[in-house]
């Protein structure tokens, strides 16, 4: 039998196979892609993809569950972007779900699906629905406008607050606090020594002040109050009786009171008297005879 012999060309060509194929692999490995491992395929339609790429990788609550093996544009809808995934068999997808993309601050982007509470599962090479999570990125974008609308009124207030303290009336104002502020301190030893001084002794008094009405409680409280009431109501009776016995004309005040008789002769009485009381200021010498030799006056 002839021996084949294999030429150096075959050989070299044959190794260079090998080393694409090792190069392949090994580029695979660094991206994520087990090349071994059978999935299913799934797709998600995404209005934005962000920074998505092939083999970027899927997880599924913190599990790597497949990669993007594909994307591609639609051009039928020219709206989205639909990408292929291929995900573990094992899983199983409930209708509802959604897939999330999450773009990173370094660069990169990994697909979150998010699952549905559902029982129903849709079948490998159905279509869900994907959205982007911008993310910190996102947030920031949506508050430059609220920013940019700010930044005039920061402007006005640093404008008005460079005035205030130009203004000579605010050194003025500080050093009118420096001054209340000695008069609060002046104000508090002196509160201090009211307390320390003032107040035992008011205290005291009000001690003082205190056992006294207590004092005075105790001797209250040994009052005989029947005989007291008993006493106002015998002084209330007498009086009853005195009123009633000057109504009915009895005794000398009730006379006085009910004869009318006894008010005139009182009254003429009194006339009278008045009227001899005058005579006696106009002509006394009717009524006083004096002389110093004896004569009599006619």
């Amino acid at each position: 039998m002839k021996k084949i012999k294999i030429g150096k060309e075959f050989i070299v060509g044959f190794i260079g196979i090998i080393a694409l194929l090792l190069i392949y692999l090994l580029i695979n490995f660094f991206k994520g892609i087990d090349l071994f491992k059978d999935g299913e395929r799934y797709y998600v339609k995404f209005d934005n993809i962000g920074q998505m790429v092939n083999s970027s990788p899927i997880y599924l609550n913190g599990y790597k569950a497949g990669n993007v093996q594909g994307i591609t544009y639609d051009f039928e809808d020219m709206r989205n972007v639909i990408v292929t995934m291929d995900i573990d068999k094992r899983l199983r997808i409930p209708a509802g779900s959604y897939a999330e993309v999450n773009n990173h601050m370094l660069g990169g982007c990994d697909i979150n699906i998010i699952l549905a509470d559902n029982h129903n599962y849709i079948n490998p090479g159905d279509t869900i629905m994907g959205r982007l999570n911008k993310g910190v990125a996102g947030e920031m974008e949506n508050a430059i406008p609220t920013i940019n609308r700010m930044i005039p009124k920061i402007d006005s207030i640093l404008t008005s607050l460079n005035t205030l303290l130009a203004n000579p009336a605010l050194d003025n104002s500080i050093d009118n606090v420096e001054v209340i502020t000695d008069e609060l301190v002046t104000t508090t030893t002196r509160l201090n020594q009211l307390l320390a001084n003032d107040i035992p002794q008011i205290t005291g008094s009000m001690i003082t002040i205190e056992e006294d009405i207590q004092k005075v409680t105790s001797q209250v409280k040994d009052i005989d109050y029947q005989e007291l009431f008993a006493s106002l109501q015998t002084t209330a009776d007498n009086l009853e009786k005195i009123t009633a016995a000057i109504n009915n004309g009895e005794g000398t005040a009730g006379k006085l009171l009910k004869d009318s008789g006894l008010y005139h002769k009182l009254d003429s009485t009194c006339t009278a008297a008045n009227a001899l009381l005058t005579d006696l200021k106009e002509n006394p010498k009717r009524y006083v005879h004096f002389s110093l030799f004896g004569g009599k006056n006619k």
